[in-house]
């Protein structure tokens, strides 16, 4: 413990971890407060102009409806009952309102777990992992890890006491971010009268907590992933091209099945204990057809397993490489 204790205080020190972690707050703010202001409530005014652009639009199109209900057979309405408004419903007209013209939707709670909520874990995700990327290379670029391993010759400690203190603060950060960020939300909902059920809150809850694990060990894969690389730099581009060019090359190469095996899909399933994707090799029931094709149901335990291989891979890796090889 003295020695996570060492190393907490060397991170929080840290000029560059400062930073990355300020952005951990003021970036899902800003996008709190942009979420809070695209779904502020309609103003009376927004609403009369609406109205007058259907009314305007009615203006413009009567002589259209008059020759319609005029000669209803030319235009293949029935000739008899509502002739008028067959014929609005003929030209698109029969249907139209006013909530079609505004210009915002209001706040539906729900709809942000997968949303902005799963932006605000994305973020966190990002940040942190160049903090423990940032925490490793430091001491890697500056020559201060062979002097650290005077004072404690165990490898294996230094490793752990350094992952223990990313995984510590990536934790903490991640949990009274997104609990902020939430609260926050529920604070606008019941400011604006915006209902949610309790079912909604606790999808939330749930999903903010694994996401939390998800930001942790993203943060912990990053140290581990510059403790073997040796360098921020090329830890930051495996970082790219794995999040990048490596899910778009995967797709390019593999085609759509291999969907199933990016990291964001196991992610969402995780975060959302359980995640539907496009699978064009899933034989389709009519309850698999969704908006955009055949779906196949990724589970919370199938992500978990991916999640955690990946990461023991890094790790493995990154102890090994850390115990075997020369330190200067």
């Amino acid at each position: 413990m003295r020695l996570v204790g060492v190393e907490l205080t060397r991170l929080r020190w840290r000029r560059a971890v400062t930073i990355l972690l300020a952005g951990c707050v003021l970036v899902p703010a800003l996008v709190w407060y942009s979420l809070v202001w695209d779904t502020r409530p309609v103003t009376a005014e927004e609403i009369r102009q609406a109205k007058e652009v259907v009314a305007q639009n009615r203006q413009d199109n009567q002589q259209m409806i008059d020759e319609c209900v005029a000669r209803p057979e030319e235009y293949g309405v029935p000739t008899t009952g509502d002739v008028e408004g067959a014929c609005e419903q003929t030209f698109g007209f029969g249907d139209e309102q006013y909530e079609w013209y505004l210009t915002r939707q209001p706040l539906d709670v729900g709809d942000q777990r997968k949303g902005s909520g799963l932006g605000v874990i994305t973020i966190l995700a990002a940040f942190l992992m160049l903090v423990g990327t940032t925490f490793a290379g430091h001491d890697w670029n500056s020559g201060s890890l062979s002097n650290q391993l005077l004072f404690e010759p165990r490898r294996l400690r230094v490793w752990g006491a350094k992952a223990v203190a990313v995984g510590a603060v990536s934790l903490v950060v991640s949990l009274v971010v997104l609990t902020a960020w939430w609260a926050a939300l529920w604070l606008v909902a019941e400011q604006r009268d915006v209902q949610a059920s309790a079912h909604t809150w606790e999808l939330i809850r749930n999903s903010a907590l694994r996401g939390s694990l998800v930001v942790t060990l993203a943060a912990v894969a990053g140290y581990a992933l510059t403790m073997f690389f040796r360098s921020t730099v090329a830890t930051l581009g495996v970082m790219f091209a794995v999040a990048v060019v490596g899910q778009i090359a995967a797709v390019a190469v593999f085609g759509e099945g291999v969907i199933r095996w990016l990291i964001p899909t196991n992610v969402a399933a995780v975060v959302f204990n359980g995640f539907d994707y496009y699978s064009p090799d899933h034989f389709c029931t009519n309850a698999d057809i969704g908006p955009n094709g055949c779906m196949e149901h990724l589970g919370l335990g199938a992500g978990t397993t991916y999640l955690a291989v990946l990461v023991a891979l890094v790790v493995g890796l990154s102890v090994w490489s850390f115990r075997r090889r020369d330190v200067p």
